[in-house]
């Protein structure tokens, strides 16, 4: 076997008596290569205890590292290390960051990102912003990084697609696990237009413990943190906490004052967030240009009369056709123009919403 650092990465990723303190284990060790091949004895010297050292070098004799290179790489899977060229630049700058990465896709090198991030249990309105935000980041050429989750995570991640720009997914799992299962299909799209991204090797499963470290992957790959929507408690808070220790810009949507959803935003902007209300306020405190979508088209004044009615909220059609004093079969003709150009769409609730 050759002396590549990412074989001993791979196996050092496998033994669960590592997990948590592989990058502290590695250092004092002198490397991967080093506590790969370290004994028992070494391993308690390296703070191990004894029956941690003891299953570390039980696991370790059960795993051939060209075997499972092999795995990887026929499933479609990088590693690459902190000492690759390919490694996300503003990650390497961080102290805490995985020395090693799995990466399905490819993890190109970009001039800006910016991470659009909040709540699992989104509101359609919140989704909305999220796709709309991230749909003009990629579109002035910002890669939109996020977490893959339900809702405002996969809805920024959507956007991004849909400007036919570059979006990365760092997961909490291993890169065979697809998390949340419905993604599939994003998930096969990210591949294709951008990378996803795992520190946890093949089989990890979507364990509560990986997503604050997943967090810190999502911060310290971006230029800025962008919360669309987030409770009090909300996960996606622990973002913006590595944000803030790194240095990076964080920005907030504000929200409904009553909205449970908007109180951990509110309370962001509170505390000396940046409020945004679209692409273009994040990208001018970021000091980038933006780039008008060439996807924009010019409305009739009646196809123009109804958008504005729908709005961000939503609006079934006997009310749309009820504000136009119209029938609804005239309104409907006018919503499939605006749905087929990608302005509005339908939600479970048969009601229309703007989406850009």
């Amino acid at each position: 076997m050759d002396d590549d650092p990412k074989k001993y990465w791979i196996g050092i990723k496998m033994i669960p008596a590592f997990i948590n303190k592989q990058y502290v284990l590695s250092q004092a060790a002198g490397g991967p290569k080093e506590l790969w091949g370290a004994s028992k004895r070494d391993l308690m010297e390296l703070g191990l205890s004894e029956s941690s050292a003891d299953k570390a070098v039980s696991v370790r004799d059960l795993i051939d590292l060209d075997i499972e290179y092999k795995r990887l790489q026929d499933a479609g899977i990088q590693v690459i290390t902190d000492e690759d060229k390919d490694y996300p630049y503003p990650l390497i700058k961080v102290s805490n960051r995985p020395k090693a990465l799995f990466v399905k896709g490819r993890l190109r090198q970009y001039n800006a990102a910016v991470a659009v991030v909040g709540s699992r249990r989104a509101t359609a309105a919140g989704m909305t912003i999220a796709h709309e935000l991230a749909l003009d980041l990629a579109n002035s050429g910002v890669a939109v990084v996020s977490g893959a989750a339900r809702g405002i995570d996969t809805s920024a991640h959507w956007g991004a697609l849909d400007a036919g720009g570059t979006t990365f997914a760092v997961l909490g799992c291993g890169l065979d696990i697809v998390y949340p299962p419905e993604n599939g299909r994003l998930f096969n799209k990210i591949r294709q237009h951008g990378a996803l991204i795992s520190e946890y090797h093949l089989g990890t499963p979507p364990l509560a413990m990986n997503f604050p470290a997943r967090n810190r992957i999502v911060a310290g790959m971006c230029d800025g943190v962008v919360i669309v929507e987030a409770a009090e408690k909300s996960g996606a808070l622990i973002t913006v906490d590595f944000a803030l220790e790194y240095g990076r810009d964080v920005f907030a949507i504000p929200g409904h004052a009553k909205s449970f959803n908007s109180k951990g935003t509110n309370k962001l902007i509170k505390q000396g967030a940046y409020l945004v209300e679209n692409a273009k306020d994040v990208l001018e405190i970021l000091g980038f240009e933006h780039v008008e979508s060439s996807k924009s088209k010019i409305l009739t004044p009646r196809e123009k009369a109804v958008l504005d009615i729908i709005g961000w909220n939503g609006k079934r059609i006997d009310e749309i056709a009820g504000c136009l004093s119209e029938s609804s079969a005239s309104v409907s003709a006018l919503i499939v123009s605006l749905e087929v150009n990608g302005l509005v769409k339908r939600d479970l609730s048969g009601s229309y919403m703007r989406i850009r």
